[in-house]
């Protein structure tokens, strides 16, 4: 792997951290919400609420724990630069 390369994936890795941190009270509140929705899910349809209730702790755990938000940010990033071409 080049270094050009591994520099931009580390760029994106760091845009993404910030901009996960700025929007840290968005994320905790949209997954308060899907948390609410998720448990009045879960009286009426079990499949349902717990297909919910995964991705809302998931946002609770982004929006409460900085490795979580580091980690979520380097498979983004590396996601993000998984189909650029090598030269």
């Amino acid at each position: 792997m080049s270094n050009r390369r591994r520099l931009a994936r580390e760029r994106l890795e760091i845009y993404l951290v910030h901009l996960l941190l700025a929007y840290r009270r968005f994320i905790f509140i949209a997954g308060l919400l899907l948390l609410v929705y998720s448990l009045a899910a879960l009286v009426i349809s079990p499949i349902l609420g717990f297909a919910s209730l995964v991705p809302a702790l998931y946002l609770l755990l982004l929006s409460n724990s900085y490795p979580v938000t580091l980690y979520t940010a380097r498979l983004g990033a590396w996601i993000g630069t998984l189909g650029r071409h090598i030269e």
